[in-house]
């Protein structure tokens, strides 16, 4: 069982890809070959971010797909669940932790804490820290390190 499907881990890179340009359009085949993403499912998980208002569109022939928002104010978490709808780590905790058996299931408490977890962690990762790790490291000068 994957947690991160496929097609939402070629999500996530399209749209760091996309923070890395800094508000140039880029056109869904650029993304796709940069990606190594099919270019038919790129345009469908493109469309989807677009949806969700993750990613903007310009047509035209400079047009393409930007960020819909700064990179600092989309969670993975939003990418995740514009892609493959709520994160559930059991069909229990699909919704909202409660099934017929939870009041006498001794794992349900013990997943709803993971699930918790969970969710909080890709609430707090940003595209903008994302983004951030993928960048090569800048070497330093020596008269900066000096400094």
């Amino acid at each position: 069982m994957d947690i991160i499907r496929r097609n939402t881990d070629y999500a996530l890179r399209a749209v760091v890809a996309l923070s890395q340009q800094l508000d140039k359009a880029v056109s869904t085949k650029a993304i796709a070959d940069s990606q190594n993403i099919p270019y038919q499912l790129a345009c469908k998980l493109l469309q989807r971010l677009h949806n969700a208002g993750i990613v903007k569109s310009t047509m035209g022939p400079s047009g393409g797909f930007t960020l819909g928002k700064s990179s600092s104010k989309i969670t993975v978490r939003q990418i995740v669940e514009a892609i493959q709808g709520p994160l559930s780590l059991s069909p229990c905790l699909a919704k909202g932790g409660f099934c017929g058996l939870s009041k006498n299931c001794p794992i349900n408490p013990e997943l709803c804490r993971l699930q918790k977890k969970i969710n909080v962690f890709l609430d707090n990762l940003s595209l903008e820290r994302l983004s951030a790790a993928t960048q090569p490291k800048r070497k330093r000068r020596k008269n900066e390190r000096e400094k």
